[in-house]
């Protein structure tokens, strides 16, 4: 095998591996994000704030990682569409991270009086959904030459996701009706749901471009 191919693999395989390492961190923002939800934990949303930074600093390693790769190893074929499309799901991973994290800003602003629980509950069901959904897509990239299949399986439960938010909003709606006071609250729960709607979607455009490399084609699964 000639010493350009084996430095290609060799690039190629360390950002798959730093790329599902990112994913790891994320997992664990967004999974913290709904245990500080669930207990009003606001020592750990300050933990989920503050680790933030560290994605983004991995973001931006390692788009400049396979901008390298790209131009001083020209790779073509599986080895191209991994690479390639690493640039892009390094930014959806940074993007999902700050969801997590902005999540975890509301819940500091809103710390006193906290949540109503008869709210927090349906938010943590819709947001283990996407949690879910996120999951699913990285597994299906951190399968050799991405699991098509199964990507194209995730993007189907955006809908899911879709459908309980707006039955949230509807439930937050009249809640505040019954007692005007808890409007502040439940607009910030408003934006929490919309935040874990972000990351479905983000979820969705990890499967696409699951499906682009394992099979060269570029998806609208949204």
């Amino acid at each position: 095998m000639p010493q350009s191919r084996l430095l290609v693999e060799k690039k190629r395989e360390a950002l798959h591996g730093a790329l599902l390492a990112l994913g790891d961190q994320v997992e664990l923002a967004l999974r913290q994000s709904l245990d500080a939800l669930r207990e009003q934990d606001v020592d750990l949303a300050r933990a989920i704030v503050a680790g933030d930074a560290a994605v983004n600093q991995q973001r931006r390693l390692l788009e400049q990682e396979a901008l390298l790769v790209l131009a001083a190893y020209q790779p073509a074929g599986l080895d191209l569409r991994i690479i390639g499309a690493s640039m892009e799901l390094v930014a959806e991973l940074e993007r999902i991270g700050d969801y997590a994290a902005d999540i975890a800003r509301l819940l500091l602003r809103y710390a006193e009086p906290g949540f109503p629980a008869a709210l927090v509950a349906p938010i943590i069901e819709m947001g283990a959904t996407a949690v879910g959904m996120f999951c699913d897509a990285m597994v299906a990239y951190g399968r050799y030459g991405g699991d098509a299949v199964m990507a194209r399986a995730v993007a189907t439960r955006d809908d899911v996701v879709d459908a309980l938010e707006g039955e949230l909003l509807a439930a937050i709606a009249a809640a505040i009706r019954e007692d005007p006071a808890q409007a502040a609250a439940g607009l910030a729960l408003s934006r929490v749901a919309h935040l874990y709607e972000r990351v479905a979607d983000r979820a969705t455009n990890i499967a696409e471009r699951v499906v682009y490399i394992a099979t060269g084609e570029t998806p609208d699964l949204d």
